[in-house]
């Protein structure tokens, strides 16, 4: 074995007397780190992790925001449709609607509506403002799609009609610090 060292130590190009020869000692820079270092490690890792964990949360508020207001127009949108297609009944029928899902609870669909015989467009506009309250109330499959939700139609002038869906929205209030209720609103208005 002794004769295997020392070839290696030929091979190198020089020769040791022995092994700890064969080591440098270790200087100043090369004896580890130190505890700061540690410390100055896990600070400047962990507000790294503070802020990706801030913008995560920023983020999942933002979607929430916008899935909201995507649901606002969804039910907008699905009372314009239902007031184009029934346009002759806009003023007696429409005109005037509003619904607050939590004060109100949405009005009973005509029988007409699943009757052979059908509606006409008085009892059909009906069932669509009846339709329309449970959608923003929840009835729908007992899914509520907008918290506190409040839907109004209205005559905007000049032959447009305005549809207002609102919500109410808990959000951080970093004055108050403190969770608030802030009102949203989405309108929609368009002609005939």
């Amino acid at each position: 074995m002794m004769e295997t060292q020392l070839l290696v130590r030929k091979c190198r190009g020089h020769f040791a007397a022995s092994a700890s020869e064969l080591r440098p000692a270790p200087s100043v820079s090369e004896a580890g780190i130190t505890m700061i270092e540690v410390l100055v490690t896990l600070v400047i890792v962990s507000v790294g992790l503070f802020g990706a964990a801030a913008m995560v949360i920023n983020g999942l508020e933002s979607n929430r925001n916008a899935f909201l207001r995507t649901q606002a127009s969804i039910l907008a949108y699905d009372m314009a449709d239902r007031i184009r297609s029934n346009g002759d009944q806009l003023v007696t029928s429409y005109v005037g609607f509003s619904f607050d899902s939590k004060t109100e609870e949405a009005a009973e669909i005509p029988a007409c509506f699943t009757s052979e015989a059908g509606c006409g467009p008085a009892d059909l506009a009906a069932a669509d403002l009846a339709q329309w309250a449970g959608a923003l109330e929840g009835a729908d499959g007992g899914v509520v799609l907008l918290p506190a939700a409040r839907g109004a139609i209205a005559d905007a002038g000049g032959g447009d009609v305005s549809i207002t869906v609102s919500w109410t929205d808990s959000q951080w209030d970093d004055d108050e610090e403190e969770f608030s209720d802030q009102d949203k609103t989405f309108v929609l208005r368009f002609n005939l």
